[in-house]
């Protein structure tokens, strides 16, 4: 059993004919009782129809649906990932990166629905899922309705409460602007870590959601770039005709938002989709030359070796689940140095003992080949030069950065550049560095018998 649902339970079974792996979702016995069976199996079979339709990558494959012992079940394509209710569980919340990344194919895949006149009526993170190699899917088509089938009586409320949309709750005819507010329900959690209309009860959250008073997200997404902060905005307009006309409006949207110069990629410069990766041309050097590197520390061009970038993704993922490798693949197209990969990649985990704890991890531990306090991006073990300093002799700063390495490991070269740029003498310049040693002692060491 892999999970229960309103509608039934899933399991992951094998298909013994074509000998593949599925997911069988089975109808509840006590749902096919009564007067209400025959409609009930009508609308189990619409299910099947409408998601049998959406064949696309980010769209979870319905392979057949039949009747055992006269009770139906859909076999559908079995997905090893995560879901994104997990994740939110055991981060709390997502980066921009992260959360524009996810969203913007959960909006590839409502497209492809919505373009076949099928609505998805129940957009929420238990419905999302997360797969290994940075892929979004999106499941669960169990309360979609074909527009034309005319089957679903009228004030009926199908959804998720704190994620359905204002006209869904009063039970009125839905289009896909009902999806997309419930997409923009999703992106405020995964960006604020709390779900827009919180409430105890049914009635609380619906009468929120009624409020014709517009949400004003702004006070409770503080930090994030102002661009994602618009897009929210319109997503959750409490009148269909304010939000975005499409899925594919709001996507472009998303990937057109700057996240900023704090180590989070431009959402638009690199984006996974169906696992390809697609670089924006103003991130490129004049040419074919490869990503522009505007970190004036970073190394020179290269890629890490696979092993390495194999060991970090799976060491990120113990903190961040299956989107590791998205974020790897992200941060490994801004270029630069191995330092500075491994501190972009930080920014994605919340909690700063996590955070440290990893950057350990990858910059010291054994496995990523960085453990020498050598080797860069290019993946060459060339020695690491200390950056110039004014007022400051070459010895003392391969000194200060040598004895920083043994501390912090290959972290120290990135630090002692950054904080030598700002002058004084070696003792000041250790006085600036000692504040990234946790360990009482080492840090006293370092400092010296003088500090």
């Amino acid at each position: 059993m892999l999970g229960r649902g309103a509608m039934g339970v899933i399991y992951r079974a094998h298909d013994p004919v074509i000998d593949r792996t599925v997911a069988l979702k089975l109808v509840r016995a006590d749902l096919l009782e009564g007067e209400e069976r025959e409609e009930f199996l009508a609308r189990f079979r619409q299910e099947a129809q409408a998601a049998g339709r959406c064949m696309h990558p980010n769209i979870v494959t319905i392979h057949d649906f039949a009747l055992h012992d006269g009770n139906p079940f859909l076999a559908m394509e079995y997905v090893q990932g995560d879901s994104l209710a997990a994740a939110l569980r055991r981060t709390g919340r997502f980066t921009p990166a992260a959360a524009i990344a996810v969203m913007a194919q959960v909006l590839d895949a409502l497209g492809a629905a919505h373009a076949l006149g099928i609505v998805h009526r129940d957009i929420k993170p238990a419905n999302i899922l997360l797969l290994a190699d940075g892929r979004v899917k999106v499941t669960d088509f169990g309360i979609a309705r074909i527009d034309t089938a005319g089957m679903t009586l009228a004030g009926t409320v199908l959804g998720t409460p704190s994620y359905m949309s204002p006209e869904q709750c009063r039970g009125d005819p839905v289009d896909g602007r009902s999806d997309l507010f419930s997409a923009g329900a999703v992106l405020f959690e995964l960006l604020s870590g709390e779900r827009p209309f919180p409430g105890r009860t049914f009635t609380a959250i619906t009468q929120a959601l009624m409020d014709p008073a517009p949400i004003e997200p702004g006070a409770r997404l503080a930090g994030q770039p102002p661009a994602l902060v618009a897009v929210v905005r319109r997503a959750l307009a409490k009148r269909a005709e304010e939000r975005f006309a499409s899925a594919a409006a709001m996507a472009a949207a998303l990937r057109a938002v700057q996240v900023g110069t704090d180590g989070f990629p431009a959402a638009d410069a690199t984006l996974m989709v169906g696992g390809d990766t697609t670089l924006d041309s103003r991130r490129r050097g004049p040419g074919a030359g490869g990503p522009v590197r505007t970190d004036p520390l970073a190394d020179d061009a290269g890629t890490l070796d696979p092993a390495t970038l194999a060991t970090i993704e799976r060491r990120l993922a113990g903190h961040v689940g299956p989107i590791a490798r998205h974020l790897v693949r992200e941060a490994v197209h801004q270029g630069g140095s191995l330092e500075d990969l491994c501190m972009r990649l930080g920014r994605n985990i919340e909690r700063a003992e996590e955070r440290e704890a990893f950057l350990r991890s990858v910059l010291r531990g054994p496995g990523t080949g960085t453990g020498s306090g050598t080797g860069s991006a290019t993946g060459t073990g060339s020695a690491v030069r200390p950056a110039a300093a004014p007022g400051l002799p070459a010895a003392a700063l391969e000194r200060v950065q040598r004895e920083l390495t043994q501390v912090v490991g290959p972290i120290a070269r990135l630090l002692v550049a950054r904080a030598a740029v700002q002058g004084g003498s070696e003792a000041d310049l250790r006085r600036r560095l000692a504040t990234h040693i946790t360990n009482a002692a080492e840090r006293a060491a370092f400092l010296g018998p003088d500090a």
